[in-house]
């Protein structure tokens, strides 16, 4: 039976429309109450009519279905004088961004390319075996891609191209990039372990000779894309990636070009090549390239960048003592969050401490940042969670009660990247989840954006529970200075850009290219509702790139981030040659 697309033959109103505009941005009942200005139990009346007309009974549904009406643009009965007022002030909107350049932007994507071995003996088991392990590596692939928040292309020979950095960014792009690389280098080498059939007797695999199974490039580009565009074709940091990947076969270790290092030093314990003349080795059309270290190898010890680590004295007491320990990583830029937590990893590893990584997906929502953290943890301690028997009542306890068990072998630190990582990460265990981490020896370091108003960088001690903050001690640390990017790219701006929602990412692109404009009449040109507007602000001062101006109104809270935001658009010149 062939089933209707459920997208269409649907007429809403337009309250039902701002409805599905909600719940695809995963707001909850009384968020959507607040932004709509009317009682909870009017949204659940609506929610109720609105779910017997999609034909679902869930949230999770809805929203889904929300996502291909929005995409089709079907769904919306006839439109009222206001409603077409409102498109009219979007679309002169969406127009004066692109004439500012918000058309196009900058960004730095870190793509990893997979290549296959190429078949030396075509026979029937040969392909059987091949169509297996493509699957198998697919799957592995999504599982990965998914729990870092990546995108993934499959190609038809088999192999893939993985990026992160678009749609949206985050503070650890070219970090993600590696850590999946080590990942699936892992797994790849597990996997020929446990089918010793592609292996022949002489220890070369059926696929390809003396190469291994994959090859797995890595590679980090400035590249140019459109706003609001999802996908991303003919990247360079494709073509770079995929050059790699070939020639990583037959080392089989990840390679990466250089810049991927630069990016995330720490990251990996990286490995130089060199020529018999001693030389390190440039690959055409890449440049320098080095290799992937494996995940879990101790990387060397930088303490001396930031001045001091003696605070952690207070955290092996506390661990000494059975009690948790949470650290909050406090920055300006943010992008200095990311490298500290490195170091703290990289230390408390060196004292025999279990080390798990969990990146902050770029959706704030609880459910989905839940499915990642829940993912990160089964790949990073799959034996361990295949062996654990106990059952938890709610997704959010069952990621603390891990937690809770794998710090009873021995003391386990985790490391939680992104902005405002911390609060996400509250948010997902819950306090019953912090009160059952509390007794485990148990440190938890996570980034947690606070507006400074100068460049510096703290760790604070928050203690065995991290909602004390009125008796937590702050270290000052010293702030190392930042290499500069391709194009002059600030990924810290681009992924805090990434996180805000379509109102106040219009209003700061157009303010950072019209500085003589106030920020407030940029926003009263928009033509939005006041509590839209209102939300735009806060949103803005929150993440501590605007602040309120000593004659009234707002400003960039200095010249730098206002140009460095202004440097991610784009523009394009329309004059002909």
């Amino acid at each position: 039976m062939i089933k209707r697309d459920p997208a269409n033959d649907i007429s809403l109103s337009s309250r039902q429309s701002q409805l599905l505009e909600l719940l695809i941005e995963g707001k909850s009942n009384r968020e959507i109450s607040s932004e709509l200005k009317i009682e909870p139990g009017t949204v659940k009346q609506h929610l109720f009519v609105l779910f017997r007309k999609l034909g679902v009974n869930s949230r999770a549904k809805a929203a889904v279905i929300a996502a291909q009406i929005v995409k089709t643009g079907v769904g919306h009965s006839s439109e009222t004088k206001g409603d077409k007022g409102k498109a009219k002030t979007r679309a002169k909107t969406a127009k004066n961004t692109a004439l500012l350049g918000g058309g196009y932007s900058w960004r730095l994507v870190s793509a990893v390319a997979l290549s296959l071995a190429d078949l030396t003996k075509v026979s029937a088991s040969t392909i059987t075996q091949r169509d297996h392990f493509i699957g198998d590596l697919r799957e592995i692939t999504q599982r990965l891609v998914d729990a870092l928040d990546g995108r993934v292309n499959y190609l038809p020979d088999g192999g893939s191209l993985v990026w992160f950095g678009h749609p949206k960014a985050h503070l650890d792009d070219a970090e993600r990039a590696v850590y999946f690389a080590q990942l699936l280098q892992n797994w790849v080498q597990q996997y020929q372990d446990k089918h010793p059939s592609l292996v022949n007797k002489n220890g070369d695999t059926q696929h390809g000779g003396s190469h291994a199974l994959l090859g797995i490039g890595l590679a980090s580009h400035t590249e140019v894309v459109a706003e609001r565009v999802s996908d991303l074709i003919g990247a360079e940091s494709f073509r770079k990636a995929t050059i790699l990947s070939q020639h990583a076969k037959s080392l089989q270790r990840p390679l990466a070009d250089q810049l991927t290092k630069t990016i995330a030093p720490m990251s990996s314990a990286w490995l130089g090549i060199t020529s018999k003349e001693g030389k390190g080795v440039v690959v055409k059309e890449v440049g320098p390239v080095v290799v992937v270290g494996l995940a879990g190898a101790l990387l060397p010890d930088v303490i001396r960048n930031w001045g001091d680590f003696s605070f952690l004295s207070h955290v092996h007491e506390s661990i000494d003592g059975g009690l948790a320990q949470w650290l909050s990583v406090e920055s300006w830029p943010p992008a200095s969050a990311t490298l500290l937590i490195d170091a703290l990893g990289n230390e408390l590893a060196r004292k025999q401490f279990q080390v798990l990584k969990l990146r902050t997906p770029s959706s704030h929502r609880r459910d989905q940042s839940l499915v990642s953290f829940a993912a990160q943890i089964e790949l990073q301690f799959s034996d361990f969670v295949s062996r654990s028997e106990k059952i938890y009542p709610s997704q959010g306890e069952r990621v603390a009660g891990l937690l809770s068990e794998i710090a009873k072998t021995s003391p386990l630190t985790v490391l939680i990247y992104g902005l405002k990582a911390l609060d996400v990460f509250k948010s997902v265990i819950g306090d019953a989840g912090i009160d059952r981490l509390a007794s485990r020896q148990i440190v938890i370091v996570a980034a947690n954006l606070q507006d400074k108003g100068t460049p510096q960088i703290s760790v604070r001690l928050l203690g065995p529970k991290p909602n004390a903050t009125a008796f937590s001690r702050v270290f000052n640390l010293k702030l190392p200075a930042a290499k500069e990017m391709p194009e002059g790219i600030r990924v810290d701006l681009r992924a805090m850009l990434d996180s805000l929602n379509p109102i106040s990412r219009d209003l700061v692109m157009q303010a950072a290219n019209d500085l003589d404009t106030p920020i407030l009449s940029l926003l009263t040109n928009m033509n939005e509702p006041h509590h839209k507007a209102q939300a735009a602000i806060q949103e803005l001062t929150d993440l501590g790139l605007i602040t309120p101006s000593q004659g009234g109104g707002f400003e960039f809270r200095d010249l730098n981030t206002s140009q460095a935001i202004k440097q991610l658009s784009v523009t394009i010149s329309t004059e002909k040659a």
